[in-house]
């Protein structure tokens, strides 16, 4: 892995309006498996905001020249899958195509719980298994985690007994907790997912920014301040 793990407390300066914005955007799942819905890339939303929050989070890793990278910044919000706690949890995987990736927790008064984990292959388990699953079971996979977003409780079901299995090859080995204005950065071969998204109605939701470097063009020189005087 080229990139190191890193949580950093009160990234942005005022969290309180970034949050704020957040909330007024439209939400879509255009494409990709994962749960909830994501805003537009920021970058064409807002592009102070954008420059400002990727060079901030850029610097996290080093010294590193606007040209040099390329990533994509965006909202999310996820909501429980049902009532169940046990399907409200995150399915363990690498964020394939990214060099690496972060996320921003924006909930104030948020489950602690509600953070991120990161996770190895147990030992006794062939690696080829473990990061190709799901097999016969991936369209429920992509039902539930892909743009259709399926609620149906059959669908449902399948996807949770698939969810044991590739989740019963991993151990954990680090829990970042959902804490307001944190953030945690991480390379994209790692294997994590999100520690639960378990909420008390279906009405409540986890709101993040997730960040994945797309491209960079060399490795970084000597890390400098995060200090901003936008965000």
């Amino acid at each position: 892995m080229n990139f190191q793990t890193i949580v950093h407390d009160g990234f942005f300066n005022n969290p309180d309006k970034v949050r704020e914005w957040g909330l007024t955007l439209d939400y879509y799942h255009k494409d990709g498996t994962f749960p909830g819905v994501r805003s537009e890339c920021t970058k064409f939303l807002h592009k102070k905001f954008y420059e400002a929050s990727a060079t901030k989070l850029m610097s996290l890793w080093g010294n590193y020249k606007r040209e040099d990278w390329d990533l994509q910044l965006q909202f999310q919000k996820i909501k429980r899958f049902n009532d169940n706690p046990d399907i409200n949890i995150g399915w363990i995987h690498q964020d394939t195509g990214a060099e690496a990736a972060a996320v921003i927790y924006l909930d104030p008064d948020a489950d602690l719980n509600h953070g991120t984990s990161h996770y190895r292959i147990k030992p006794d388990i062939d690696e080829i298994d473990a990061k190709e699953f799901p097999n016969e079971n991936r369209e429920y996979y992509d039902k539930v985690l892909g743009s259709e977003q399926s609620r149906d409780p059959e669908h449902l079901k399948i996807y949770h007994q698939s969810m044991k299995i590739h989740n019963g090859y991993f151990e954990p080995i680090l829990e970042v907790k959902n804490v307001y204005n944190r953030v945690i950065a991480y390379d994209g071969a790692q294997f994590h997912g999100q520690t639960s998204f378990h909420m008390d109605n279906d009405d409540d939701f986890r709101l993040t920014i997730v960040a994945f470097v797309t491209s960079i063009s060399r490795p970084a020189t000597k890390r400098f301040s995060l200090n901003s005087r936008y965000i």
